[in-house]
């Protein structure tokens, strides 16, 4: 009897040193943001849990078609072995964790060009037996630009004086091309051709040229299509023969795309954030609505950079909410369920 007593005490005992073990992990209680250091073609540079304070933290990438966000939230109990080479981490989601332990930065390879990535960072804590994490980070969504690509026309000297060729864009993804010339001789007109490879192009255009000039002369053509994405641009010059003679290209990279994100939603009490994306230097109103329509709170604010973060009112009500952004676009909204 009191040797099944002494091994009841001792079982006993190591479930309760286990259970304390256990409870002694508990998930960090800030998550932590993630910046953007460089990025290439094929690389990015990330800094990320600057402001967090668990004891590590996983940093997962996914592409992000049409610039929607990606679901990759880490599970409780699950281990994430990472590699810095995109793709060769675990998975995670619909994409892969680059990174796994205490540090802050990490340079990211092989990537595709010209392809969106969803980037989340998630701290956790652990005893190496268990593992707790918290998800509510600052996400960042990022295009790489499009790979090098060798001149594909050898540039000819023109037989006119060209100055200066350039392109600039408007906040709505137009493009206007404009060159100067300072002497012309026997030129019939400009053509100018448009590609989305820099490989082949194609004629967007023309605009009649001075003929015979020794001055200075300006000319500016707006492309009437909108940018999907780089565009590269050259200039032709037609002589009155038939010849013709080619400037170098230029590459023009229409702005971030617009997107709204309400995040974490649905909300239990945590503070609710709106991530503005494609908004700089835009005037715009955020009201905030219940579900019969009465309006709970307002704000107007101007983002200063391409993305820009702003905090909704705490101490929501349980119940659904309805967020409305107004500028000088289509007005957007997003709903925002809020729980007991």
């Amino acid at each position: 009897m009191r040797l099944h007593l002494l091994l009841s005490l001792v079982l006993l005992s190591g479930l309760v040193s286990s259970y304390t073990a256990l409870a002694q992990v508990v998930a960090p209680s800030q998550g932590g943001e993630v910046g953007l250091i460089a990025v290439t073609s094929t690389t990015i540079k990330l800094t990320f849990g600057n402001t967090g304070n668990g004891q590590g933290r996983v940093v997962a990438i996914a592409p992000a078609p049409g610039w929607s966000s990606v679901q990759l939230a880490a599970v409780d109990g699950t281990f994430y072995p990472a590699n810095a080479e995109y793709g060769r981490g675990t998975a995670l989601g619909k994409g892969y964790t680059v990174y796994n332990g205490p540090d802050h930065s990490v340079v990211v390879t092989g990537l595709q060009p010209s392809t969106v990535y969803y980037i989340t960072n998630a701290e956790y804590n652990t005893d190496g037996t268990t593992i707790l994490y918290n998800t509510r980070s600052s996400n960042v969504m990022l295009s790489t630009p499009a790979a090098p690509r060798p001149a594909a026309v050898t540039a000819a000297p023109l037989p006119v004086t060209l100055t200066s060729f350039m392109g600039e864009l408007s906040t709505r993804g137009f493009a206007t091309l404009r060159w100067t010339t300072a002497t012309e001789q026997n030129t019939a007109y400009f053509g100018l051709e448009r590609s989305t490879d820099g490989v082949v192009f194609a004629e967007a255009g023309q605009v009649a040229a001075g003929g015979n000039s020794t001055k200075p002369l300006a000319y500016s053509w707006p492309d009437p299509q909108p940018l999907a994405g780089p565009t590269y641009y050259r200039l032709r010059q037609t002589d009155r023969d038939g010849a013709n003679r080619y400037s170098s290209v230029i590459t023009l990279t229409p702005p971030v795309a617009r997107n709204v994100e309400v995040y974490p939603n649905p909300s239990a009490g945590q503070l609710v954030q709106v991530l503005l994306q494609g908004f700089e230097r835009e005037t715009l109103t955020l009201s905030l609505a219940d579900a019969l329509g009465r309006q709970v709170a307002s704000q107007t604010l101007t983002p200063t950079a391409s993305r820009h973060q702003t905090l909704l009112p705490t101490g929501l009500a349980a119940g659904t909410y309805f967020l409305t952004l107004t500028g000088q676009g289509s007005p957007v909204q997003k709903r925002l369920v809020v729980s007991e």
